[in-house]
């Protein structure tokens, strides 16, 4: 499946005020100190939200940036003490042609990331896994 969603972790308050401001509610949260398995537990308080799933790859980085734009023109960034927000791209390669296995980001998308203060983390799958 491929996936495009957007994870955000750190200090409890400004979490709150992020996540209010949101276009879209968290698919899941957790707070410090919950299990995460295997013994261990989360150290921050975060969320996740999913900003695409399926459909074509292609179309990602549009979604990706109509979602950041509409964060900004609710007034959120990332880019606050305490608080670290990742982007994250999961490319199953069993859902593209192979003529078509890449995303493609501009240098202006790529900025907006930064200045909002969000990193960005790729994830391709082979289509048997």
């Amino acid at each position: 499946m491929t996936l495009a969603s957007l994870t955000v972790y750190g200090d409890d308050l400004t979490l709150e005020s992020i996540r209010e401001a949101l276009p879209s509610e968290p698919l899941r949260d957790w707070r410090k100190g919950d299990a995460r398995g295997e013994g261990r537990v989360y150290l921050d308080s975060g969320f996740e939200v999913i900003i695409a799933e399926r459909g074509d790859p292609l179309l990602l980085p549009q979604k990706i940036r109509v979602y950041l734009s509409e964060c900004r023109s609710r007034g959120i960034t990332f880019a606050v003490p305490r608080i670290v927000a990742e982007l994250k791209i999961a490319l199953d390669l069993g859902d593209v042609k192979k003529a078509q296995a890449g995303i493609d980001f501009s240098l202006t998308e790529l900025e907006t990331l930064v200045n909002m203060g969000v990193a960005l983390n790729f994830a391709a799958r082979p289509a048997d896994a």
